[in-house]
């Protein structure tokens, strides 16, 4: 549970800071291209990188991994190489910590089997439950303090080192919470936007949405005011 709902914290952490930006920028004037493109619905790493805070991957491609050679190397040593510096600097750009050295490692291997041995197309029907299952351990590792006590998290998440499946805070937290995780999960997949797409003409569709905007903007409001301070998480980086 804890592991889904920091999937989902930094996710709209980051694209609701992205967004706000881009927003905020078209006021002044400027237009700022889209920088998450709903990827946990990714049905690969690979994917889920391309739709996964676009700019920082931008850059990298652009001023690390193609001054490299990129993929127009003679070896597949050389393709790797180039990759491995990629995914290394990646983990080093979030923090000075293992912690995010393993992370960006770990993404390098899996896009490494992606691209030698398509192990994302042998998964068949299950490709975006792969996709999320790595996701999900990559932030386990991500919002870790330590390497240890990311490994002690996993255990747990798998049975090892604890008693029971759940106890007696995961039914209190699941009952009070529950409501923030389906809208969390269906907010992930552009539902609201094909909706949107598809009924943007209609004048009472219309009013509706600006209607529940505003709702959503006072709602918002005041959960800011009732709870205690908490910044972005971006704002780490």
């Amino acid at each position: 549970m804890g592991a889904i709902a920091y999937t989902l914290q930094i996710f709209f952490d980051f694209a609701g800071y992205s967004d706000m930006a881009i927003g905020l920028g078209r006021m002044f004037g400027f237009h700022f291209l889209e920088n998450f493109k709903y990827p946990y619905i990714s049905k690969s790493i690979s994917e889920f990188w391309r739709r996964w805070h676009i700019s920082l991957q931008t850059w990298f491609k652009d001023y690390i991994y193609i001054p490299l050679g990129g993929s127009r190397v003679n070896s597949k040593a050389r393709l790797v190489f180039n990759i491995f510096v990629v995914w290394f600097l990646t983990g080093v750009w979030h923090g000075a910590n293992w912690t995010f050295i393993v992370w960006g490692l770990m993404y390098f291997v899996l896009l490494i089997f992606e691209k030698f041995f398509h192990m994302d197309e042998k998964m068949g029907k299950f490709k975006n439950l792969y996709t999320m299952f790595f996701v999900m351990m990559g932030w386990v590792l991500f919002r870790s303090d330590s390497l240890s006590a990311a490994l002690v998290y996993i255990r747990s998440m798998f049975g090892f080192g604890c008693k029971g499946f759940m106890d007696a805070y995961v039914i209190q937290y699941f009952k009070q919470y529950i409501l923030y995780f389906i809208m969390g999960i269906l907010c992930c997949f552009p539902i609201f936007k094909n909706i949107n797409r598809i009924f943007k003409k209609n004048m009472v569709y219309n009013l509706l949405y600006v209607v529940c905007m505003c709702g959503i903007l006072y709602l918002s409001i005041i959960f800011i005011f009732s709870n205690a301070y908490n910044p972005f998480i971006y704002f780490n980086f």
